[in-house]
């Protein structure tokens, strides 16, 4: 009985059930995680559609059109995403338990299934060539409707609207490039073509440029952000109004929710490196990864759906802000005019 455990064949046998039972607990947990997400997210995106409707005529509104299209475009990419992940690992669950394996062996009941199944040409070609598209094209939505929104409060400062077109400008470039690239790499594998080192050096680095530039697009928006929520709180305190306003209410939450989203970006980053830069196998990192990833995918997709509730829930800050400011303003020109003619009068 020792001798017959010790075989080589069951030990080759043990393995593929190790690997193949952490493989189905990763995609287990990536199931859960992305079907949480999504559910979040589709109420997220239903309220603001009632808030969208409600507030504007999408028929006279082109602002209230651009972002309806927006929120339909990161609906339905996200939505294929999370069909086209989860799927996947429910797919693998379902082919690799099949009756042969009793009378053939397990080694070769795997290699079958990964043949005939989910591992065929055509399912591997949907899914390598969609998957960098949607979560692409989600991201950079969800970049532009935060630079919008940073565009509408700095609308007399030249150059920080500058500065953000042209961080958002390179990083719709990049963050293309990257999705035309993995393309690319993806049909030359499909078509059994071994990529070439400066290759995957060339993806590699384009990946994580991609994230960086995402991630200075949202830090530079959320600094200008908190900084014109602190000029905000300064003239309330000089006009000696103590109780917070709606404007400051929403302008802090915009600032809070862009530090949230800021930070797991960060995070995500510095796993997507150790992934591409960390030679050691670890199955551990491998599951934060994922977890980290599916956690990011979704944070990425609700951000500007709360945005976009934010700004659409009962009084627009920006127009606050720009009126308090106004008024704050005049009366520290009248009262500094007054003082003045005291002093002039008194000479």
């Amino acid at each position: 009985m020792s001798a017959k455990m010790e075989s080589p064949s069951d030990e080759q046998e043990l393995g593929l059930l190790v690997a193949f039972g952490q493989s189905v607990l990763s995609n287990t947990l990536n199931v859960i995680i992305l079907t949480a997400g999504y559910g979040a997210f589709v109420l997220g995106t239903v309220i603001a559609i009632l808030l969208l409707g409600r507030r504007y005529s999408l028929r006279r509104s082109p602002t209230s059109r651009g972002l309806l299209a927006c929120l339909i475009v990161i609906f339905g990419c996200y939505t294929w995403g999370v069909f086209n992940i989860g799927g996947f690992g429910l797919a693998q669950i379902r082919y690799m338990f099949v009756p042969r394996t009793l009378l053939e062996g397990l080694e070769e009941s795997v290699a079958q299934a990964q043949e005939s199944s989910f591992n065929n040409d055509d399912y591997i070609a949907i899914q390598q060539y969609m998957s960098s598209w949607p979560a692409s094209i989600n991201v950079l939505l969800s970049d532009c409707i935060v630079v919008w929104r940073a565009w509408i409060l700095f609308q007399e400062e030249k150059f920080r609207r500058l500065v953000l077109v042209g961080l958002m400008v390179a990083n719709l470039g990049v963050n293309i490039s990257d999705c035309i690239w993995s393309t690319i790499s993806a049909k030359q594998q499909l078509q059994g073509e071994d990529a070439a080192a400066g290759s995957l050096r060339v993806g590699n680095t384009l990946n994580w440029l991609s994230i960086t530039l995402s991630l200075v697009v949202n830090v530079y928006a959320t600094v200008i952000i908190a900084l014109k929520a602190r000029i905000h709180r300064c003239f309330m305190s000089d006009a000696r109004l103590r109780k917070r306003t709606h404007a400051q209410s929403i302008l802090l939450l915009l600032v809070e929710s862009g530090a949230i989203y800021c930070a797991t970006q960060s995070v995500y980053e510095v796993f997507m490196l150790l992934q591409m830069y960390y030679t050691i196998v670890d199955v551990g990192l491998d599951q934060a990864i994922l977890v980290i990833s599916d956690i990011f995918g979704i944070v990425a997709q609700c951000y500007p759906v709360a945005v976009i509730i934010l700004v659409l829930k009962d009084v627009s800050p920006v127009v606050e802000v720009f009126n308090q400011t106004a008024i704050v303003g005049t009366s520290r020109i009248s009262n500094a005019a007054l003082s003045r003619n005291t002093r002039e009068v008194q000479e």
